[in-house]
């Protein structure tokens, strides 16, 4: 299908642009200054021009921190930005994929959560810019056209995030502590593009749980993993969140399980892992 790409510069964006493509999709890659989803103008001028038949959007306010300092920032963007996106799609019956978090849960069920698991209270200002998000588009257009993908635990050489962190801390320490109560799955951007491609191969719609496979485990045991691929000896130390105070609550036991999309979709979290620090990507 004709697909736009919303926050086709981002982290995900990047990664996900030769994927979908690679996937037969046409996608035109939109993204600041030229496409705003706060600004309902530019995103008709955007959708008008291009007649297309799904938008992807991935266009976000992601500082989680930040969100408590910018709170009306982040709700403009990931709120409102999300409800303009969802009307314009509504405008003109076109579907919507738009990503979402796992943020949006409160974190308190050790055996995760499912995509029919009603979402909130979220703990900290960006989950419930994202929740609000959700609510919205999901108010704006019909069951038929469209698709939340949650993730968690994102990563991708486009953007900052723990893996490239973490690789820079065990490379200049000889000890590193790292909280090990906090527990979800790490993500791939690549491998976050080849699910939402096959949902999209599969006509899927409603609430999907896109995350790598094996999970859940621990920041914790990912840094071990990390240290593990990268041949370092250093010493990594498990701790609580409460030794590490920043300025936004994270839950606790936010781990998304999935259904949806085809077993055959989804690769081990090692796996992609493995291929992340050996610079061979995952298309």
């Amino acid at each position: 299908m004709r697909l736009i790409l919303l926050g086709a510069k981002g982290m995900f964006g990047t990664d996900a642009l030769p994927i979908l493509e690679g996937a037969g999709h046409r996608v035109v890659p939109a993204d600041l200054p030229e496409a705003d989803i706060t600004d309902p103008t530019s995103l008709e001028r955007l959708l008008d021009a291009h007649r297309a038949e799904a938008v992807l959007n991935a266009a976000a306010y992601t500082d989680v921190d930040g969100a408590e300092r910018e709170r009306e920032k982040a709700f403009r963007v990931n709120a409102f930005g999300t409800r303009m996106v969802a009307k314009a799609c509504a405008d003109r019956r076109l579907l919507l994929v738009h990503l979402s978090t796992d943020y949006v849960f409160p974190g308190t069920r050790p055996e995760g959560y499912l995509p029919g698991d009603p979402p909130g209270p979220a703990v900290n200002a960006y989950g419930e810019s994202k929740l609000e998000g959700e609510r919205a588009a999901q108010g704006e257009l019909p069951p038929e056209r469209l698709l939340i993908c949650r993730t968690q635990w994102l990563y991708g050489r486009h953007g900052r995030n723990f893996v490239d962190t973490m690789a820079g801390l065990l490379s200049s320490r000889q000890e590193v502590r790292v909280v090990n109560d906090q527990w979800g799955v790490p993500t791939h951007t690549s491998e976050l593009a080849l699910q939402v491609a096959s949902l999209l191969q599969g006509g899927a719609r409603g609430v999907a749980h896109t995350v790598g496979g094996g999970g859940p485990i621990t920041w914790y045991d990912f840094a071990r993993a990390i240290a593990l691929g990268l041949g370092l000896q250093t010493r990594v130390v498990p701790c609580a969140t409460v030794e590490f105070p920043r300025p936004a609550r994270r839950p606790a036991h936010a781990w998304l399980r999935g259904e949806e999309v085809p077993p055959g979709a989804v690769r081990h979290w090692r796996e992609a892992l493995e291929a992340y620090l050996g610079g061979k990507g995952l298309a």
